[in-house]
């Protein structure tokens, strides 16, 4: 069965009953233009995506203060408060819309727990309050025993009519062997309550060998499906620019919408361009506890040129879906929200999550925010090799959360590349070590240098650690605007130059004292840079070391905690839902915040859970 388009857009305003997502909703007398709170897009496993529409005028000052719990506790949890789009500082998106509302994301939740959620709306004296109660996703159950079989060394042709053959509940297992193909497609559904299984028999005993195809496996027209527990194998050699093979993707459905409820988890692939990548607003994807290494290396053939620039290591568009516990290596932007050609969105993107992945060797970007428009998130992600550690160009409205992620040796200067208007990025307790990038096209100058690609309105940097054993400045930001802005309780190494407001200033305390005034968001801070600190090249209890620059692979595995007396130690600001459960006096600045649990990164099926190096033997076609 095949969801529309247009059901799917439904979906997003979270007014579909039958998906157990939007289960209750009361408001107060009406005082304050504001709607229903919704739920944005499908139910995801950890995380309430929340809506909240402005219906009339509203001044730019009202806030939106939310607190939550299970609802079988009596006791409230204080949530971050809801952003206030700001569709004035927006780009326009060639598909979806920025609307003037509040959104955001609740993070660190149970799957399959019913929260209740109060939103409370003050301008002025006036109050306004929404209540809903929605419940996170559970994880697909396991599989039940096979029903039927694809015997070792079946043909092309005989594995083929095997998925032509799936009803829903049937759970299809390879045997244990190798299997050569040519491409493979499925265009089968379950439903909800009987998905249809596709499972090997062990995850390294069935192996789907492709040495040829652009595509191994196109999913066609297929929801409520389950891919499991099996290798998948590409040609292990660069395709270079345009020359895809791509694992598995969705590509030209004629309904224009992907799959929805599709689950692939504990899976290795191996030796492909691009890994997961849909072509179609997809619904309800999940992708977990699996190994992706695609063909990229870390050095400077592949770092020289444009040839990764397409090679997505996953990239589901659309709405609910969410890819958490991955080790991934070897790709361009290892993570996208959004299709786009050029400089157009083809697809659109809200209520998509990527958390505790173990990421290597992003050739481009460790994540790609471009073109996400509401309720994108990335967090407890760790990264050893990217040349930039995220990128804006450009987002739409957000919120984009970024938040506790490690960040180790970004190959490029633009530690961050907001490469155009952006409005709605929030950069929260993530550890940055930045060393000396590599001399050519992008020389040494900066910790972080952003050339002036367009102007950065209503946005938060908050609790972050930027350490830089390079030569060059602190921090050269170029680009314009830089008001309605927290930017607050940062750590920073070495104490030099730092230029912004195309002004250049001699240190942190001389541009502190000197910037000129700003709007906050959230943060009630009046200038940027306010209890900004300086902190030593090692503030963590394991030393960190980096190459002679950055093209220096790192291939050591680290968990940046910090030492007791440091700079950034106990002197964060708290952040409600990114800070919760911090010991001592203030959290820590940076990823790791002491009395929260270090995250389990990577792949949690396979030994060890960190993300491998490509296959060897590649070459650069």
């Amino acid at each position: 069965m095949r969801v529309s388009l247009s059901a799917i857009k439904t979906i997003v305003i979270g007014t579909v009953a039958s998906l157990s997502l939007f289960c209750m909703s009361t408001a107060s007398a009406q005082n304050l233009p504001v709607g229903a709170l919704a739920h944005d897009g499908p139910a995801t496993p950890e995380q309430l995506a929340l809506h909240l529409p402005v219906t009339g005028s509203l001044p730019n000052t009202a806030v939106a203060t939310v607190r939550y719990r299970p609802t079988s506790s009596s006791t409230w949890i204080d949530a971050h408060p809801l952003f206030r789009i700001r569709p004035e500082f927006s780009n326009t998106p060639a598909v979806g819309s920025v609307n003037d509302d509040f959104a955001w994301t609740i993070i660190d939740l149970t799957p399959g727990q019913s929260y209740e959620v109060e939103v409370t709306v003050s301008s002025g004296s006036d109050n306004t309050v929404r209540n809903a109660t929605f419940t996170t996703r559970t994880l697909p159950a396991a599989a039940g025993a096979p029903n039927k079989t694809i015997a070792a060394g079946s043909s092309e042709s005989e594995i083929q009519s095997a998925l032509n053959g799936l009803n829903p509940g049937d759970v299809l297992q390879f045997e244990d062997g190798v299997y050569n193909i040519n491409g493979i497609s499925l265009s089968r559904s379950g439903t909800t309550g009987n998905p249809i299984y596709i499972r090997g028999e062990s995850r390294d005993g069935v192996i789907l060998s492709d040495d040829s195809a652009r595509e191994i496996w196109t999913i066609v027209e297929a929801d409520n499906v389950i891919i499991e527990n099996l290798t998948i194998r590409g040609t292990q050699s660069d395709g270079a620019v345009g020359n895809l093979q791509r694992g598995i993707t969705s590509w030209g459905v004629s309904a224009s919408t992907g799959p929805s409820r599709l689950t692939i988890r504990n899976l290795t692939m191996l030796g492909v361009d691009s890994a997961i990548s849909f072509y179609d607003e997809a619904s309800q994807v999940l992708v977990y506890d699996s190994t992706f290494a695609g063909n990229n290396r870390w050095n400077a053939t592949f770092l020289g040129d444009n040839r990764t620039w397409d090679d997505d290591g996953i990239n589901i568009p659309g709405f609910g879906n969410v890819a958490f516990n991955n080790s991934i290596s070897g790709f361009g932007d290892t993570m996208s929200y959004a299709q786009h050609a050029g400089s157009s969105a083809t697809t659109e993107s809200r209520g998509i999550h990527y958390y505790r992945n173990d990421i290597r060797n992003s050739l481009d970007d460790a994540i790609e925010a471009d073109f996400g428009i509401r309720n994108v998130t990335f967090y407890d992600n760790r990264i050893h090799n990217s040349s930039t550690c995220s990128s804006l160009d450009p987002l739409y409205g957000g919120p984009f959360i970024y938040a506790r992620n490690v960040c180790v040796n970004p190959g490029r200067s633009k530690l961050h590349k907001w490469n155009n208007d952006n409005t709605g990025h929030f950069v929260y307790n993530s550890t940055f070590i930045v060393g000396r990038t590599a001399a050519g096209s992008d020389p040494d100058v900066s910790a972080w240098y952003q050339p002036n690609n367009g102007a950065q309105e209503a946005y938060g940097f908050r609790n972050n650690i930027i350490v830089y054993r390079g030569q060059g400045n602190t921090l050269w930001l170029e680009s314009s605007g830089h008001n309605n802005v927290d930017w607050t309780h940062n750590s920073w190494y070495p104490d030099r130059q730092i230029q912004l407001d195309f002004s250049a200033f001699n240190n942190l305390a001389d541009a502190r004292n000197n910037l000129r005034a700003t709007t906050p968001v959230f943060s009630g801070a009046t200038r940027r840079l306010e209890q900004d600190n300086i902190t030593s090249s090692n503030p963590w209890t394991t030393t960190i070391t980096l190459g002679a620059n950055s093209l220096t692979e790192i291939t050591q595995s680290f968990t940046p905690v910090l030492a007791a007396g440091t700079a950034p130690k106990n002197s964060g600001v708290a952040i409600a839902n990114i800070t919760d459960g911090y010991s001592g006096g203030a959290p820590d600045r940076g990823a790791l915040i002491s009395g929260r649990a270090v995250p389990n990164w990577g792949d949690q099926n396979s030994t060890p859970a960190v993300a491998p190096n490509p296959p060897t033997g590649l070459v650069a076609d």
